[in-house]
């Protein structure tokens, strides 16, 4: 049996039918709109709220007396993984929030050279005396302009070569590698755009190029339309387990939102969507799985072994992208399942194989992605550190989106505090988390083992601040705003100190099978959105930054998307990627019985800074 259901966000309003039995949350994602489930729909976070209205619905399940009041069940709000249909029903979506992302990609110079390109060439004219074939005439006139490389033309662009002049007045050909994938009469003014994109788990990315002169000409960013289905690759790795239908779900949610935010790049220049000729992709090794609509699977059990990690290259329209017919759709390398393309891409960005000395190169993330060396080799790892600085498992955990408090701290004996956007308090992104620990240190509201202190201990430090402490044992409370609700809990502390002591002890265990102390570094690349507004005191204070590093840290924004647009605008480029990949050995941490030593060593919060 199937009910009527009509789904609303903001203006969106969308009818369908669902089996009776469905929760909200399949509903929401049946109709392709974005809900916040850090936790994959387990009922674990309480952050899926809907305001679901129907005569025949699920009696309050218990997750959802606990995350919810009886006022707020009573007027409809009801937790979206757990409330389930069981006749019509009206589903109101929450819309969502602005992401605040960082959107500029590197300004370097770099020599345009794509590796797909639009180009009029002029091939011979024919004659009773040289009766060669179209195909082998436009062969011999790129042979001209490309020396040496080896050239073929597709069959798909035949056709197209065949209705073009032969006067010797041109033709408008697009060049993919060595290979003519389109052929067309020269049309003045045709354009040839490229895309260069980063999908974060979280955030994702679209940089917009005009591939003959190399301008930057836009970025579009978003939150990740799959986190419906949770915060973390595990999560959606598991969701895509569920049959074809889960990983189709999981693929056509990121590639529509792709197609998307191209189309409105795109149509901001006042150009159309057949003039992108070329996407360039970089992501971790989960993502480029769901949106190529391959399995990931294996990537979640050991020995973590995922279905490809070298470079791909396709149609675009193949992975559901818009764009030229025979628009080339470019799959960065990666390096294993959890080190993947969008570190490839960003080691590229800040040039780390031609830094003389070791360098570290760290990705703040839902994960934490880490790789030290240079020219020589370099060591990659990755640490299980929790989406905790993404917002997610933090009770007002936020991502980086207007509302979100972004900064903390300690003056004049009261927590003060800023949110991005300048909104009201709504919630703490991981910026903002960081800072918070930081400043509780500081002012000795949390002790160094990450225990808030008791009330009794509380009362010798500033009233204000002694006042924002509330509740007593797990269930104690630090509010940053009062008015606002905002507050952190000690299980959110505890969070933290696992995510800081996982990265930390990432660091400890790279720098000690390279066989070098921490001062031998040279360079601490920090990359990512979040890395992008931590305070670095704040980052070094609470142990997530080694102390020795603080000052050869360069915050180097969202390196991934510089490496995608440049591989995009230059074939070396492109193939620094698959040099960068050769360059690099995988250090599986969770065989090293050392990582537990470095990870409880690094446990304890530093007593000063």
């Amino acid at each position: 049996m199937e009910f009527a259901v009509v789904v609303h966000q903001g203006k969106t309003r969308k009818e369908l039918k669902v089996p009776a039995g469905s929760t909200a949350r399949e509903a929401v994602i049946a109709a392709s709109l974005p809900l916040d489930a850090p936790c994959g729909g387990k009922g674990l976070c309480g952050k899926c709220r809907v305001s679901v209205a129907g005569r025949a619905l699920s009696a309050p399940s218990g997750q959802e007396l606990k995350f919810l009041s009886k006022a707020e069940i009573a007027a409809g709000e009801r937790l979206a993984c757990q409330v389930r249909i069981e006749g019509e029903a009206e589903i109101r979506v929450p819309e969502a929030r602005q992401a605040s992302i960082v959107t500029e990609s590197s300004a370097e110079r770099i020599e345009v050279d794509p590796p797909v390109r639009r180009l009029v060439v002029h091939p011979d004219p024919p004659s009773l005396e040289d009766q060669a074939d179209d195909e082998t005439r436009l062969v011999r006139a790129l042979a001209r302009l490309f020396p040496g490389r080896l050239l073929s033309v597709s069959q798909t662009a035949l056709a197209g070569l065949a209705r073009s002049s032969r006067d010797g007045t041109g033709v408008s050909v697009l060049l993919s590698g060595s290979e003519v994938v389109d052929a067309r009469p020269d049309r003045p003014g045709e354009r040839a755009l490229g895309a260069g994109v980063d999908i974060g788990t979280t955030t994702v990315v679209c940089y917009l190029v005009d591939l003959a002169s190399g301008e930057r000409l836009g970025a579009r960013s978003a939150l990740n339309a799959q986190r419906v289905f949770g915060a973390d690759v595990i999560s959606r790795i598991a969701a895509a387990s569920e049959g074809e239908a889960g990983l189709e779900s999981l693929r056509s949610a990121i590639a529509g939102q792709l197609a998307g935010l191209m189309e409105r790049l795109v149509l901001d220049q006042g150009a159309r969507t057949e003039d992108l000729a070329s996407i360039v992709v970089a992501g971790n090794t989960t993502m480029l799985h769901l949106l190529s609509g391959v399995p990931p699977d294996a990537i979640a059990r050991a020995p973590f072994i995922p279905a490809f990690l070298r470079r791909r290259e396709t149609r675009a329209a193949e992975l559901g992208l818009v764009g030229h017919r025979a628009c080339t759709a470019i799959l960065l390398p990666g390096v294993s399942g959890y080190v993947g393309a969008d570190i490839v891409s960003g080691m590229s960005a800040v040039g780390m194989a031609e830094t003389a000395g070791p360098s570290l190169f760290l990705d703040l993330g839902t994960n934490g992605e880490i790789a030290l060396g240079g020219p020589d080799g370099i060591l990659c790892c990755a640490t299980a550190a929790g989406p905790a600085f993404e917002g997610a498992g933090i009770e007002m955990g936020s991502a980086g989106v207007d509302g979100a408090i972004d900064a903390v701290w300690i003056e004049d004996g009261e927590i003060r505090c800023t949110t991005i956007g300048g909104a009201d308090a709504a919630g703490i992104c991981g910026s903002g988390l960081v800072d918070a620990i930081a400043a509780f240190l500081d002012c000795g509201l949390v002790d160094d083992t990450g225990r808030v202190l008791d009330a009794d201990e509380a009362g010798a430090l500033p009233p204000a601040i002694a006042a924002a402490r509330e509740g007593e044992g797990n269930a104690v409370r630090i509010y940053l705003d009062r008015a606002a609700g905002v507050y952190l809990s000690q299980a959110d502390i505890r969070a933290a100190q696992l995510a800081k002591a996982a990265v930390a002890a990432g660091i400890a265990s790279l720098v000690a099978s390279a066989g070098i102390a921490m001062d031998d570094i040279v360079r601490l690349w920090l990359a990512g959105g979040f890395g992008s507004f931590i305070d670095l005191r704040s980052a070094s204070r609470i142990g997530l930054l080694p102390r020795a590093l603080r000052e050869k840290v360069i915050v180097a924004g969202n390196t991934a998307g510089a490496g995608a647009v440049a591989a995009c605008l230059s074939r070396s480029r492109l193939e620094e990627c698959d040099r960068l990949r050769s360059l690099c050995s995988y250090l599986e941490l969770s065989s090293r019985p050392d990582f537990n030593d470095y990870f409880i060593e690094n446990m304890m919060f530093p007593e000063d800074c």
